[in-house]
């Protein structure tokens, strides 16, 4: 597949199956092993590593191209290793379906492994978190080291008696003290069963909380954003002293350059080229994971100022004075779509949606359930700024309704059945405006299509930068 310049995807691994079907625990593995799972950001996560150690000099395996479940993980170790199945890399550095742990684990035991979250997803097979949760707590080796997210009030539990190392976001300036979105799955203390106490709540289970009947808390991060600043240092690594810089508030994310790290006693400075609240928790995973490893915050620091956060899932494309922003936003995963419509929501200025999340295909099949959407926070585009919002695909009509009970006004609303309709109805005006494509995982072919349509549509005279 090489010699014909084909990417992998997951073939080789379900060859080497069919063939084998222990092929996993018969290859023999490299001396390191990074993994990350978790219900959303892994990709955006294993991709930041894997640019941070390429960074680093590293020679590693990774299943950039490939799939997370076994066939894709075989795929990636098969480029670690010699055509008799003997280790030639060093690490590997594997995304992991959440709920294929307990196959994959069963052969290979990671050293490492970043949990991003624990959210429900799909109905048919994801829609409840604790049972995802069951699934890991029974499948990590013991052997294996833990970053856990300090501020997730399900997936922070895996760490009891393992090794581990956490990350969390302290609750910042401007910041809500509680936001209330539609699906909140942890409520109750996971130890003694009694109602939590929040401190505060980000959104859904993710935040603070206590239990006052048995002293059950929350996680203290070792790693933890305190502050963020509107500037980096000289040369972009974040190495000046804090003091010279302008600190800002959480409606200002998206002019946050530098990240204020507490460990310890000490706080660290690292530079952040993300936009939203999301970006902020997949960079501090990664920085986590290599502070554990024993990289210096200045090796660190020098590896992510050349970095953008989430570039394989996300475009932003400048046309005139429009900005088109592509991002993927999985379907059938209400958490997913809700974060990236508030991350776009809070961007400045007036906005236009596209929703291309519908998972329907040409027939009723039993996976084409639109039901989801009721969970998800479509209350955010009543935003006045939001001025039209066009729902595209088989199951549009279904779509709309759920925004409708969201409160959604009626004429902002437009839907097409076919997907490379959706530009045609948008406004098109004068004046500076972000336009925001999300698109489910299968329908990013035509989400470019889309974007080339507006393009075509928009009377900027100059070409698209990208």
């Amino acid at each position: 597949m090489k010699l014909l310049r084909r990417k992998g995807t997951h073939f080789p691994g379900q060859l080497a199956m069919k063939l084998c079907p222990d092929f996993l625990a018969r290859l023999e593995k490299p001396d390191r092993i990074i993994a990350v799972t978790g219900t959303n950001g892994k990709t955006t996560v294993a991709n930041m590593v894997a640019d941070i150690a390429r960074s680093f000099g590293l020679r590693f395996a990774h299943n950039a191209y490939g799939s997370n479940i076994e066939e894709g993980i075989i795929t990636a170790l098969l480029d670690a290793a010699t055509l008799t199945g003997r280790k030639k890399l060093p690490l590997a550095i594997l995304e992991i379906d959440e709920r294929l742990t307990r196959v994959v684990f069963q052969s290979l035991h990671p050293d490492f492994l970043v949990v991003t979250n624990l959210f429900r997803e799909s109905y048919l097979r994801n829609a409840h978190g604790e049972f995802i949760y069951r699934i890991l707590d029974e499948s990590i080796p013991p052997t294996t080291h833990l970053i856990v997210n300090a501020d997730d009030l399900l997936s922070q539990n895996l760490a009891a008696g393992r090794p581990h190392t956490s990350f969390g976001i302290a609750h910042q300036p401007g910041e809500r003290e509680f936001t209330r979105s539609l699906i909140r799955d942890v409520v109750l203390c996971p130890r003694c069963g009694n109602r939590l106490t929040d401190t505060f709540i980000r959104y859904h289970h993710i935040g603070r909380s206590y239990c006052r009947t048995c002293g059950w808390h929350s996680m203290t991060p070792d790693y933890e954003i305190t502050a963020m600043y509107g500037q980096a240092g000289a040369d972009g690594t974040a190495s000046d002293d804090a003091g010279s810089f302008e600190p800002i508030s959480s409606d200002r994310l998206m002019e946050a350059e530098t990240l204020a790290v507490k460990t310890g006693d000490s706080e660290e400075l690292y530079p952040f080229r993300g936009e939203n609240i999301l970006d902020l928790y997949n960079e501090l995973a990664a920085i986590t994971l290599f502070r554990t490893l024993g990289k210096t915050r200045e090796e660190i620091a020098r590896a992510l100022a050349g970095l953008r956060i989430g570039r394989s899932r996300k475009e932003i494309i400048q046309t005139g004075e429009k900005r088109i922003y592509r991002m993927l936003a999985k379907g059938k995963n209400p958490i997913a779509v809700s974060r990236v419509l508030e991350a776009v929501d809070t961007i400045p200025g007036t906005k236009q949606f596209i929703l291309l999340v519908d998972t329907s295909t040409g027939t009723v099949t039993p996976e084409d359930n639109a039901a989801w959407t009721f969970d998800a926070d479509l209350a955010i585009l009543r935003d006045p700024a939001v001025k039209r919002i066009v729902v595209a695909g088989r199951r549009c009509e279904d779509i709309r309704v759920a925004l409708l009970f969201a409160g959604v006004d009626e004429t902002k609303i437009v839907t097409r059945r076919d997907k490379r309709d959706a530009a045609d109805a948008l406004i098109i005006e004068d004046g500076p405006e972000t336009i925001a494509i999300l698109y489910e995982l299968y329908s990013e072919p035509v989400s470019r299509e889309v974007v080339k349509n507006i393009c075509s549509r928009l009377a900027a005279g100059e070409e698209p930068t990208v």
